[in-house]
């Protein structure tokens, strides 16, 4: 018989990875045996513009070289995407917007969250691939321009074609991690505003070329937003010069608010910003006024009214006990009409008092929280808080014994009346009730703001001393336009602070 030799083997794996916007190749070698024959290692593109050997004397050798200190493996990005800019988001394992025609749109994105533009509120969002978001349909223009006659974010609207190339995609889900870095992103350039990011949208659109000329674009936008308070910031990366037109900020469906970019030139956002930090740029857009002064700022945990004429939140189930007139509640009912129950919610939007039931009314009346606003409450123990109360109730009842250790805070936020009146900005409610805690006594605070004077006629509100709205109104302007109530016990008499 004729003698065979031993054979040479090999034994290796190729691994190509991606997400949306990144590619790797991985490499691994195991058992390699000498080779007499001519080979080769490595990767080559169809231009040869990109393409890399691995340097070893024989292939035998592969079993020992590495790029990432792990023998036998070597590790490349081919995605060919230029670096990400580190001020960027994190955005690999978005949701690809893969438009098959130039001027394209995603379907609509249906948001975590509602998400308030300048006093509107919008559940869904569409990502176009010219860089702009709208919210209400898809706007398939070409053109920039920045006065559409509806609500739009641009981070750079221009003629964008994405079949040619670079990556567009969103984030709806955002991770821990990312809500952590937006919430302190707007702690670090708004200060005063308290906000915790209870959602984020991404939006990302990385190495995608220009429609008519070389050159491509890098650019990121970013809502960062909850119940009550929303925020855009825009990062830009490499943005390549153009002789396109373009355009780069936000407008509104009355063109009420607006706001452009200042830069002469397209490739200047990389280097622009309004909070010193370079290719960045953050704006509030909720259009909601400042709470005023005596509120207890909104805080983690807000839960949200429904959306629904006389409508009212489930059963909230008070971690502190309410002594209210020496019976022990608890739970609490948040209607959207301007009181709190606690037995159950009720079904009538025409106050009235002697119902037979224990009610708590700091304005109680006909809203419509469909047309706009926000209703949400929580209960709060955190000693910023508690400190806040502690110090309202010492001003006025300074000899009353009292350490709060439970707050229960119910805000009625820019809520139009049911009547369609009263919801222009000058001219809105935002009223404020706290109950407050202790193991043996309880104080109730009702907290009013209003700004414009203006009270729509036929509505009434009902408390110990009843008179009409209109003159509610000048019992409060008083100097300023802010004025709180306290109470002890329930709706009885009130001490004006």
């Amino acid at each position: 018989m004729p003698c065979v030799g031993t054979l040479k083997v090999a034994t290796f794996q190729v691994v190509l990875a991606s997400s949306v916007q990144r590619s790797f190749i991985l490499l691994n070698y195991g058992n390699i045996s000498k080779l007499g024959q001519t080979w080769l290692a490595g990767y080559d593109t169809v231009d040869s513009a990109n393409s890399f050997t691995i340097k070893v004397s024989n292939a035998s050798e592969l079993s020992s070289s590495s790029n990432t200190n792990v023998n036998g493996r070597s590790t490349f990005p081919v995605d060919g995407s230029t670096k990400v800019p580190s001020n960027f988001l994190p955005s690999d394992d978005g949701q690809a917007v893969n438009s098959t025609a130039n001027d394209g749109s995603s379907d609509a994105i249906s948001l975590q969250q509602p998400f308030k533009f300048f006093g509107r509120t919008y559940s869904q969002i569409y990502m176009n691939s010219n860089g702009y978001l709208t919210f209400t349909k898809p706007l398939p223009a070409s053109n920039s321009s920045l006065n559409p006659k509806r609500d739009i974010i641009a981070p750079l609207w221009t003629q964008l074609d994405s079949r040619r190339g670079g990556s567009i995609s969103y984030i709806n889900k955002p991770s821990s991690n990312v809500l952590a870095q937006v919430t302190a992103a707007v702690k670090q350039y708004f200060p005063n505003i308290p906000f915790a990011a209870a959602s984020a949208f991404v939006a990302t659109w990385k190495s995608v070329p220009y429609n008519n000329s070389g050159g491509v674009v890098n650019f990121q936008v970013v809502l960062a937003y909850n119940v009550h308070r929303s925020f855009v910031f825009i990062y830009y990366g490499d943005i390549a010069e153009t002789g396109q037109s373009w355009q780069a900020g936000y407008s509104t469906v009355d063109s009420a608010s607006s706001f452009l970019v200042p830069a002469r030139s397209v490739s200047e956002l990389s280097s622009s910003s309004n909070i010193k930090v370079t290719g960045c740029w953050a704006f509030q857009v909720d259009g909601s006024p400042k709470l005023p002064d005596n509120f207890i700022p909104f805080g983690n945990g807000e839960m949200v009214t429904p959306r629904l004429d006389n409508g009212s939140s489930e059963a909230i189930i008070l971690q502190q006990p309410f002594k209210y007139f020496g019976r022990t509640l608890n739970q609490t009912f948040v209607n959207n009409n301007g009181l709190l129950t606690f037995a159950k919610p009720p079904s009538d939007c025409i106050p009235f008092l002697n119902s037979g039931r224990d009610l708590i009314a700091p304005l109680w009346t006909h809203f419509d929280n469909r047309q706009g606003g926000t209703i949400s409450c929580r209960e709060d123990t955190s000693s910023d808080v508690l400190a806040q109360v502690n110090a309202a109730i010492k001003q006025n009842s300074p000899n009353a014994s009292f350490t709060a250790s439970s707050a229960f805070v119910a805000t009625w936020d820019n809520v139009p009346y049911y009547d369609g009146r009263g919801v222009r900005s000058d001219r809105y409610l935002s009223s404020e009730l706290l109950l407050s805690c202790e193991v043996w006594k309880d104080f109730n605070a009702m907290c009013w703001y209003f700004e414009g004077g203006y009270f729509p006629s036929g509505f009434s509100l009902q408390c110990s001393a009843l008179f009409h709205p209109a003159e509610l109104w000048k019992h409060l302007k008083v100097g300023t336009n802010l004025a709180g109530w306290l109470r002890h016990g329930g709706l009885g008499q009130f001490f004006h602070d």
